[in-house]
């Protein structure tokens, strides 16, 4: 017999929810009723399923969807906030590492210090160029590296057996 699934109902609850957060009759929370909001709510859900279910997919899911929510609706917030493309990679990368469990953990932690080296990657320059290290090469230069490194893994080291 087929478990019953609280996904639709919850789909349903979070989409209900924010309908009524965006009608105004309420005043909870400011931006109540921007589109991040129906993307955490949405991804809480996933992530209750997934919890309940035991479904790494839907864990994965619900955890981005809520982290990217979450981004989007504290960004305009915080100035100290990062940039879409570094917290989009942590955020990516720290869904993949809780919703993995034994797996892509390696994956999921070199996503994360991407996220930060893109985080820090000024004040690593700056620091560099104070104890003269000349950086105009290595700003320019490594996401060539980054694509090199990524299809020597992808062909190159994938054709030899690893045992």
């Amino acid at each position: 017999m087929r478990k019953k699934s609280i996904l639709f109902p919850g789909l349903l609850l979070a989409a209900s929810l924010f309908a009524w957060l965006q009608s105004g009759q309420v005043q909870l929370f400011p931006n109540q009723g921007e589109w991040p909001v129906l993307l955490m709510l949405l991804g809480l859900t996933m992530l209750y399923q997934g919890k309940k279910e035991a479904a790494p997919p839907h864990v994965l899911i619900g955890m981005l969807l809520f982290g990217i929510g979450l981004h989007f609706f504290a960004k305009p917030e915080f100035p100290w906030w990062p940039g879409d493309f570094e917290m989009l990679i942590f955020v990516f990368g720290f869904s993949l590492f809780a919703a993995a469990r034994k797996e892509y953990v390696y994956e999921a932690v070199s996503m994360i210090c991407f996220s930060l080296f893109l985080y820090f990657f000024k004040q690593i320059t700056a620091w560099l160029e104070s104890v003269h290290i000349p950086t105009e090469h290595f700003k320019t230069y490594w996401p060539y590296v980054l694509i090199g490194i990524s299809l020597f893994l992808l062909f190159i080291r994938r054709n030899k057996t690893i045992r």
